[in-house]
């Protein structure tokens, strides 16, 4: 395996980590404490949290898609809230999904462009590795923030940097 999709493989597989680190030590916070507007991100704990699963679930299927079906479109509208129950149970599969996504991927196959339409209709080409890079450092600065809230609350957040995985001994995430 190339040292390009090994590292690639060692970021999902921290973000996955990190994400449940967070779950589990949001798991001590009250309901209030989750849905408080924290004027911070989106707005609570639980709407960044819900934030974060929303956006790997869709940049997950724009990845599984394949250049010859055309243009892929980000969803529009408002994204759904979730409960942390939901996240706890639903997000594993979404970290399942994209470890077999690249474990599958050819070299060649990460180096497709993909045709995307944004918001505001503007449409450009990435290649897949791209596409990952954007969800994996999206899900990093939206655990920050979570983790600045937790603060905010008088509570202390969980370790959740790449050194602190490492230190783990880069454990896998439980489903």
């Amino acid at each position: 395996m190339s040292l390009t999709k090994q590292l690639l493989l060692n970021e999902v597989g921290h973000s996955a980590w990190a994400n449940q680190c967070l779950l589990e030590g949001c798991a001590a916070l009250t309901a209030e404490e989750l849905e408080r507007d924290i004027r911070i991100s989106h707005a609570s704990i639980l709407g960044t949290l819900s934030h974060i699963y929303d956006g790997e679930r869709v940049w997950l299927q724009c990845l599984s898609t394949t250049a010859d079906l055309g243009t892929w479109r980000l969803p529009q509208g408002p994204a759904p809230q979730y409960s942390l129950d939901v996240l706890r149970q639903n997000w594993p599969e979404i970290w399942d999904g994209f470890r077999r996504t690249l474990e599958e991927l050819s070299e060649t196959s990460l180096e497709v462009e993909l045709t995307l339409q944004l918001p505001g209709g503007v449409e450009r080409r990435f290649p897949r590795w791209k596409i990952l890079r954007h969800v994996l450092e999206h899900s990093t600065l939206h655990r920050g923030q979570v983790v600045g809230m937790i603060r905010m609350l008088g509570h202390q957040p969980p370790a959740n940097s790449p050194m602190d995985y490492y230190l783990a001994g880069e454990p896998a995430v439980s489903a």
